[in-house]
């Protein structure tokens, strides 16, 4: 014996259910907008802060006022928000540096001036390279976040220092760092893949809806 439904009670139930699974997703969005709006702002920040520095090295080196590492420093300090320990160890510096590097090479018009000539822009770029060496050799691990950064910085001391227990120790410690911030990416990838599936589901709630709104009315 077939069963039939109302195709507006069928309308009703599915409306209800399209808008219970919208609601969820909806919650699912906003949470994940909240966690990310600092991190949103940090971009913006930061590429105020890089196209601001890349202008002022621009600026110091049609003066030629830029000639060490100094120089540099003295510019990134002036200009960045960061902590004087974070300035200590040149956090990010040989990254931006490297950076504007590319940019010059390439010509980029938004950084580079057209009328800068190749002989100005070789000049810079050997200066550029001296720079970029030596912050690689003072400091290595500058471009690392502090934990990772302070925990090798221990590794090298305690190595100098024939303390191959500590720094055992330290690097066990880097190891539980990276699993955990591994378990951070996993989680988040998670946490895609679910709204994906959340937005797949909503999209064959909606085929399914109007298919039946069309065979109610026709």
């Amino acid at each position: 014996m077939a069963i039939s439904i109302n195709p507006a009670y069928a309308l009703i139930i599915i409306f209800v259910i399209y808008t219970v699974l919208m609601f969820s997703a909806l919650i699912t969005v906003r949470r994940r907008n909240s966690k990310n709006y600092r991190e949103r702002d940090d971009i913006r920040q930061e590429k105020k802060f890089k196209a601001k520095f890349f202008r002022n090295i621009t600026e110091g080196f049609q003066l030629e006022s830029i000639s060490n590492s100094n120089d540099i420093l003295n510019i990134y300090e002036a200009i960045s928000n960061l902590s004087q320990e974070e300035i200590n160890y040149r956090y990010g510096l040989s990254r931006y540096l490297r950076e504007y590097l590319i940019a010059l090479i390439s010509k980029d018009d938004k950084v580079i001036p057209k009328s800068t000539t190749d002989e100005e822009i070789q000049g810079w770029k050997r200066i550029l390279d001296d720079i970029i060496s030596e912050n690689d050799i003072r400091m290595p691990f500058s471009d690392l976040p502090p934990l990772e950064r302070n925990i090798l910085n221990d590794v090298i001391v305690s190595l100098e220092r024939g303390d191959k227990g500590h720094a055992g120790e330290k690097l066990k410690e880097l190891s539980r760092l990276i699993k955990s911030r591994d378990g951070e990416l996993n989680r988040a990838c998670r946490r895609i893949d679910s709204s994906m599936q959340i937005a797949l589901v909503s999209l064959l709630i909606s085929l399914l809806f109007g298919l039946i709104a069309i065979s109610a009315y026709f």
